[in-house]
């Protein structure tokens, strides 16, 4: 093939949230797994990707991960082949939103953040997914490996992301936004209206996940990929 497939993990997300992704599509694809953990902001998160690979690629950026695709859209739409967004969001941070990452890092500061607990897994999983309890003990595992320097970094960097509406309404390949049905943290509405401002996209919205469909339905998201990626290739 003659693109390179970006992974860009959610926020606190390691290779793990891709695994079955990789293992899919490992032997049909070049890819790499951008590095979220070095920077404190989306553009230079997007810089360091763009760097550290050549020609053309396909970005598939999940949740925090959306946020970076979109930007090396910005930056260097001349070499995207297509764009996955997944249980993402392409306008910038609300003022709600900025209080409550404010209060969490509050926490950190005065010692009493714990990470992301069950009760935190249980808002980004569906209901079938959290009676998973491996799959609950894994999400909890991965968010914990970072480290609380990067989670600070990670917040910093999401709370001054830029709005990328327009780079989406002037995007000049195809894309595809996949969404779980049970997301709560960026609805599937947020998606369809991603896709409808993106002038070649489709949306999809995947049944019985939640927030990290890569983990919770990953032969589901497979598939898809896989049919958005033929597609590419013809």
């Amino acid at each position: 093939m003659h693109f390179t497939l970006i992974f860009i993990p959610c926020h606190m997300g390691t290779a793990t949230v891709f695994a079955e992704q990789i293992k899919h599509f490992e032997t049909s694809y070049k890819y790499q797994i951008a590095d979220t953990f070095a920077h404190d902001s989306i553009f230079d998160m997007a810089t360091d990707a763009l760097a550290k690979t050549q020609g053309k690629i396909v970005p598939i950026g999940l949740s925090m991960g959306g946020y970076i695709a979109l930007e090396m859209v910005k930056m260097a739409p001349e070499r995207i082949s297509g764009l996955v967004v997944m249980d993402s969001n392409a306008h910038s941070e609300t003022a709600e939103r900025q209080r409550q990452r404010l209060a969490e890092k509050g926490l950190l500061q005065t010692g009493r953040y714990q990470g992301l607990t069950k009760a935190g897994a249980r808002k980004m999983l569906s209901a079938d997914s959290f009676q998973n309890t491996a799959l609950v003990s894994r999400v909890i595992a991965m968010a914990k490996e970072p480290g609380l320097a990067v989670y600070e970094a990670q917040q910093k960097a999401i709370i001054t992301r830029s709005d990328h509406t327009q780079t989406l309404a002037g995007l000049a390949c195809p894309a595809c936004f996949m969404v779980g049905e049970e997301d709560r943290i960026t609805p599937p509405l947020l998606h369809y209206k991603m896709s409808e401002i993106t002038p070649m996209s489709e949306c999809v919205e995947i049944a019985g996940a939640g927030h990290l469909i890569t983990m919770e339905k990953p032969d589901v998201v497979n598939s898809h990929l896989e049919q958005f990626l033929n597609n590419l290739s013809v």
